[in-house]
C-alpha cells in the first residue's frame, strides 16, 4: 500500500474530518483547541496527513506559538494513526516530516503532550529524540452539568 505523508491543503478538509470522526474526534473541534501548555500566541497551524487513494489514514496537529522566552515552539497534537496501520513505521514518518518541516520554518523547538498509557507513541517520540521535560497532571473541578 503507497502512502504519501505530507502537508495537508484546505482541499484535505473533508478527508480530515472523516478521518478524525473515525477515531472518535470532531475535527472541527479540534481545529480551534489551541495548545494545552502554550503561554504565546499560536501565530500559524497545519496538518501533516498521511494518505492513500484519497483518504486520510493517520494525522496530526501543529501550532506553531511564539514563545516570549524561546521564540517559535512547535506542538504537535491530536497525533491519530488508523488501529491497522499503528505497528507500521507510519508513525516514524509523520514525525520525520514533522521535525524538518519545523527545521525548515526556523522554530526552536518541537513540544507534544502525550497521555502517560500511551507508552507506544511516547516511545516513538523518544526514538526521534525528544526528551521527557515533565509529567503534568490535568484537574478539572465541574460545578453544573451542561444544559445543551
Amino acid at each position: 500500500m503507497d502512502i504519501e505523508v505530507r502537508l495537508a491543503t484546505a482541499q484535505d478538509k473533508p478527508s480530515l474530518e472523516e478521518f478524525y470522526g473515525r477515531e472518535g474526534f470532531d475535527f472541527q473541534e479540534l481545529s480551534h483547541q489551541p495548545a494545552i501548555s502554550s503561554s504565546g500566541s499560536v501565530r500559524e497551524t497545519m496538518y501533516i496527513i498521511a494518505v492513500t487513494t484519497d483518504m486520510v489514514v493517520a494525522a496530526l496537529k501543529l501550532d506553531v506559538i511564539r514563545d516570549p522566552g524561546l521564540g517559535d515552539i512547535g506542538h504537535i497534537f491530536h497525533f491519530e494513526i488508523e488501529d491497522a496501520l499503528e505497528s507500521t513505521e507510519l508513525g516514524k514518518r509523520m514525525l520525520e516530516m514533522t521535525i524538518e518541516l519545523a527545521q525548515e520554518k526556523g522554530l526552536r523547538a518541537l513540544d507534544a503532550m502525550v497521555r502517560e498509557e500511551r507508552a507506544d507513541v511516547i516511545s516513538l517520540f523518544l526514538d526521534s529524540q525528544f526528551s521527557e521535560m515533565r509529567k503534568e497532571v490535568c484537574l478539572r473541578r465541574f460545578f453544573r452539568e451542561r444544559i445543551f
